[in-house]
């Protein structure tokens, strides 16, 4: 089969048409079709060879990339029970032990066992993959493709934003990527009283706009980044925003997020953060009185029933506009090459072709 992978710890991936395909060698496995899959940040830095990722990459190598997509189960083990060839599906690419002590606890997001498809494990972006089948996830016949293959980062953001009541709040959403564009319409949908929303681009901005952010800062620019974090506190009763989305990994963003967050008021990190943070925990967090919280994928898989049951509404169309490129999953590299170069929001490749 066809398959993209990553061969060494070189910059770049490469795209191969004889993969052995896969096969199921446990009776609890299904074999899945890939009809769509997503262009994740994750795997930009897989292509960029990010130092840490190569680090937990480097005993897997070569590996097939890629952990976003949906597609058509083809064959199902002698175990499995609830799916049958033909079923539209995705997963959930942490698989976890579900023995140890996070995931008997209902925790399995914090599994200390996972196995995460694409980076430490063989993932999504060939032709068929083989899945655990607790793993799979059946999908509405009607959810469009394009909307199927990127539910692994629909997830992050409604996990993102699920993480705090929403309801009344003023939200500042540092970052208007994929996710940063989902976070504000969720924000909107779940009882937010105020949303505004950084990044450095403004098409991204504009999108924000349009998706319901009340105001949106250019923070490449001093004056609107001062603008942003003046308007973050220009309530006297508060003077900050009750919840911080951190969504964009930049370091400079971190300090944004303290800054305008409330005495009182939470933090909730998605964006991996590379340089120095700057953060002093005694000032802008003891002292404060912040809650902070990290975000890491979806609970399992509480987060699949919310997320399906949203795009079900009004977000299905927000999360279908955030789709801005499609390219068969041969010419990767146009897709790549359009996520590297900061243009549109989410790539999805196809491997039958566009």
């Amino acid at each position: 089969m066809q398959a993209i992978q990553k061969q060494t710890p070189d910059k770049g991936l490469t795209y191969v048409a004889d993969v052995p395909s896969p096969q199921i060698t446990r009776p609890d496995e299904v074999l899945i079709r890939v009809k769509a899959a997503g262009i994740c940040g994750t795997d930009v830095d897989i292509y960029r060879s990010d130092p840490q990722l190569m680090t937990r990459m480097k005993e897997h190598l070569p590996l097939i990339t890629g952990h976003e997509f949906c597609g058509i189960v083809e064959e199902a083990g002698k175990s499995v029970h609830g799916l049958t060839v033909g079923d539209y599906v995705s997963a959930e690419m942490h698989i976890i032990c579900g023995v140890c002590h996070n995931c008997r606890t209902g925790n399995g997001q914090w599994c200390l066992n996972t196995i995460i498809r694409g980076i430490t494990g063989p993932g999504i972006f060939a032709d068929h993959v083989v899945l655990p089948a607790a793993a799979v996830i059946p999908l509405p016949p009607d959810l469009p493709e394009e909307v199927g293959a990127f539910l692994d980062a629909v997830g992050n953001a409604v996990h993102t934003v699920r993480s705090v009541d929403m309801v009344g709040k003023d939200v500042a959403i540092l970052g208007a990527g994929p996710m940063g564009i989902m976070a504000t319409a969720l924000c909107r949908l779940m009882g937010a009283r105020r949303v505004y929303v950084t990044d450095v681009q403004e098409a991204l901005l504009k999108t924000a706009k349009d998706e319901g952010a009340d105001a949106v800062f250019n923070v490449s620019d001093e004056k609107q980044r001062q603008e942003f974090l003046s308007l973050c506190k220009a309530d006297p009763r508060k003077r900050g925003v009750d919840a911080v989305l951190e969504l964009s990994g930049h370091a400079s963003a971190y300090r944004d997020a303290f800054a305008a967050v409330r005495m009182g008021g939470e933090i909730s990190l998605l964006g991996l953060p590379r340089g120095e943070i700057g953060v002093n925990f005694s000032s802008d967090v003891v002292f404060k009185g912040v809650t902070i919280r990290g975000i890491i994928g979806r609970k399992i898989f509480s987060t699949w029933i919310e997320m399906l049951a949203l795009l079900q509404g009004p977000f299905l169309q927000t999360a279908r506009r955030v789709v801005t490129h499609k390219f068969a999953l041969k010419d990767f590299e146009k897709g790549f090459a359009v996520k590297l170069g900061g243009q549109g929001l989410k790539v999805v490749l196809y491997p039958a072709g566009v």
